[in-house]
């Protein structure tokens, strides 16, 4: 009988370690999604202004998380990282800021008047697209490219 308790405390230590493996996620899912944004602008004055959006409720009012580049010359692509993403749709936007003062500026009717883009190559129709236009799956999708006119 005590020749028997080792082969079960084996068998029991291999369904523990069998348990604990299964219970914990692979490395890449603990650490999140990752999602890289290549823009490629015009050139110019100005800062490069990137916003990333997971929640369809606070879309171009409250991003996850943000950059602001230097504005690379006309035609060179400008990558943008974002990692420890959540494993669902999320959407970017992104806008050349010319006079630095944070914000997309516009004109007496609301049009922009500094060049813009999202995710997707969404476009509004009187306004900007819905979050689900500009939303893309980073866990099908890790590169996406924006260019901006």
């Amino acid at each position: 009988m005590t020749s028997a308790l080792p082969r079960i405390g084996l068998s029991v230590a291999a369904l523990a370690a069998t348990l604990l493996a299964a219970a914990t996620p692979p490395a890449s899912a603990a650490e999140g999604q990752r999602l890289t944004v290549e823009i490629t602008s015009p050139g110019g004055e100005g800062q490069l202004m990137v916003a990333l959006f997971d929640n369809p409720a606070g879309w171009l009012r409250a991003p996850r998380e943000g950059a602001r580049r230097p504005l690379p010359p006309a035609g060179e692509p400008l990558r943008v990282d974002f990692t420890g993403l959540p494993d669902a749709p999320v959407a970017v936007s992104v806008f050349i800021d010319r006079n630095g003062n944070g914000r997309l500026d516009s004109n007496a009717i609301g049009m922009p008047i500094e060049p813009y883009g999202f995710s997707n190559d969404a476009a509004g129709s009187f306004g900007p697209p819905r979050f689900e236009q500009a939303a893309v799956d980073p866990r099908t999708q890790s590169h996406i490219r924006i260019q901006l006119p």
